[in-house]
């Protein structure tokens, strides 16, 4: 497993697995792969790809096992909670007017 970190001037840098990290860039329309970048201009619409698939995960409900008995820290991390810090990179470059890069 490899990490990918996601970088912008407007932000601290993120680091994730490759999996999930892979997933995200997806969703917002990038093939993933060692390193990449969207531009300024991109941001804005990767943002509301992103914002998106989160809302439309929340709308069709959890796909985690309600299960009170289970400890928090075995029960699945959802889109939401992956997408977050992500997202709020997204926001502070979309508002800096800066690129996102990531690579591994």
């Amino acid at each position: 497993m490899a990490l990918i970190t996601f970088r912008s001037r407007a932000a601290s840098a993120i680091m994730m697995l490759d999996g999930p990290a892979q997933r995200l860039l997806e969703i917002m329309g990038r093939l993933p792969g060692e390193r990449g970048v969207i531009t300024a201009a991109q941001v804005p619409q990767a943002l509301q790809q992103l914002q998106a698939a989160v809302a439309a995960e929340r709308a069709a409900g959890s796909a985690a096992p309600d299960d009170p008995d289970l400890p928090p820290a075995l029960r699945p991390v959802e889109l939401h909670q992956r997408a977050y810090p992500l997202l709020e990179m997204l926001r502070a470059a979309a508002h800096r007017g800066v690129d996102v890069t990531w690579g591994i």
